[in-house]
């Protein structure tokens, strides 16, 4: 079984990688409507009914150094904006789609750097490629 290192992801905005970006996590999601009846002999059914995508970006702080990354996140949750985020996996494809940034998390320890977190929630397809 061969394995794929985490190191060759990337976080963009369109084709601006954000800077400082150490993980990110996609959830892509299909929700299901019970349609379990009587006649279902005991068991649950379901039917699929929409899909819908999320996910986060984390890294260490450069919103004032990041004109066009993370300042841009910040930027597009303050003033209600779409972006257009991109999630680099394998070094080879993406998973490209329209978000918003729904939370920006900023945290800072005496004994670390200050890091950064964003929440996006996608709105509309999520394209792999």
């Amino acid at each position: 079984m061969s394995f794929v290192a985490g190191k060759t992801g990337s976080f963009k905005l369109g084709a601006n990688t954000v800077a400082n970006i150490k993980g990110f996590k996609l959830d892509i999601q299909l929700d299901l409507k019970d349609v379990t009846n009587f006649g279902s002999a005991g068991w649950k059914e379901q039917a699929p009914t929409i899909k819908s995508w999320s996910g986060t970006a984390d890294g260490q702080w450069n919103v004032s150094g990041d004109a066009t990354g993370q300042k841009a996140l910040q930027d597009a949750l303050l003033g209600g904006t779409s972006v257009s985020g991109v999630f680099g996996v394998d070094g080879t494809h993406t998973y490209t789609g329209t978000a918003f940034i729904k939370k920006i998390s900023i945290g800072e320890q005496v004994d670390d750097v200050v890091t950064f977190s964003a929440d996006i929630e996608g709105t509309g397809a999520l394209v792999y490629a």
